[in-house]
């Protein structure tokens, strides 16, 4: 069977370079990818951040690892102001979450339209636990991506052992034999008048400069529309099995904060600011009190 993958997985190499090229504000080159194969399962790794990316249509899910600390660097370049390269904040994480979860998008739509699928449904989330991956064995496949100034980075795509054959195009059908068909009587051909050529003159043209975003602001758009899910929590608790299903109703259980503690407040599970619960108009709200809070470590 062709390999069928090989392909299919430069032209997602291209798609990433492409929109991280946007993002980035800069020209992107994907560089030329290896493919390995591998039957050990995937593991969540703290260095990478992994997305699992599904295409309904085809039936079909891979998975796209990212290194966390290029990301940063990357997220550096969006915002237009350089990083000290330490830890990623809370607001730098949901960004590289939304990056993400853009690029892998644009790479499943590239695979739906090079294997003549659908686009609809094509939905890309980081994963969070190793359940979410697909199960393996794996081709992987890994490219450079040069960002210029000596920057590169290096993106890894793992398909599952079904896509080879999900993605290859349909055998054609036999064609029936045709009937014989008597010849026709030779047709009297009229002769045809040659025009000589002219020779064609274009009109010299300069290729389209492209225009430097605003540090900070014009990279950004792609990204200001994209719905984000919100989460105020009150506190948090561990109740055995035990608790849990002997719960009824009037049952009370303590939290872990008191009445006077700020409250966290979660961006896509993560956490970028607490606050106090105020009443607007007849309904909770949260008044922040501290952007991108340090996480008491244990």
């Amino acid at each position: 069977m062709p390999d069928t993958l090989g392909p299919i997985a430069d032209a997602m190499f291209a798609s990433a370079a492409g929109v991280l090229g946007t993002l980035a504000g800069r020209t992107v080159a994907a560089g030329a990818s290896s493919r390995t194969e591998g039957e050990a399962s995937i593991r969540i790794d703290p260095e990478v951040v992994a997305t699992v990316t599904r295409i309904p249509s085809a039936d079909l899910a891979f998975v796209a690892r990212y290194r966390k600390r290029d990301l940063g660097r990357i997220v550096e370049l969006m915002l237009g102001a350089p990083g000290d390269g330490g830890e990623l904040d809370a607001m730098q994480l949901s960004i590289v979450a939304e990056t993400v979860a853009q690029i892998s998008s644009a790479m499943g739509e590239a695979v739906a339209s090079d294997t003549d699928h659908e686009s609809a449904g094509i939905e890309s989330v980081v994963a969070s636990d190793a359940g979410s991956f697909p199960a393996p064995p794996f081709a992987t496949f890994s490219a450079p991506l040069d960002l210029g100034d000596g920057f590169t980075t290096t993106l890894t795509l793992d398909f599952d052992v079904l896509a080879q054959h999900r993605l290859a195009p349909p055998a054609p059908a036999a064609a029936a034999a045709p009937a014989p068909v008597a010849p026709p009587a030779p047709a009297r051909v009229p002769a045809r008048r040659v025009e000589e050529g002219q020779p064609v003159s274009f009109s010299p043209m300069q290729p389209t400069p492209v225009r430097t975003a605003a540090p900070g602001h014009a990279n950004l758009d792609l990204v200001h529309d994209v719905p984000l899910e919100i989460s105020a929590v009150l506190g948090q608790t561990e109740l055995s099995l035990r608790e849990v299903v002997s719960m009824q109703t009037g049952s009370v259980f303590e939290l872990d904060k008191l009445a006077t503690e700020p409250i966290d407040l979660y961006v896509n599970n993560i956490l970028i600011a607490r606050g106090e619960v105020v009443v607007v108009d007849d309904k909770f709200a949260v008044k922040i009190s501290e952007l991108n809070p340090v996480v008491d470590k244990v």
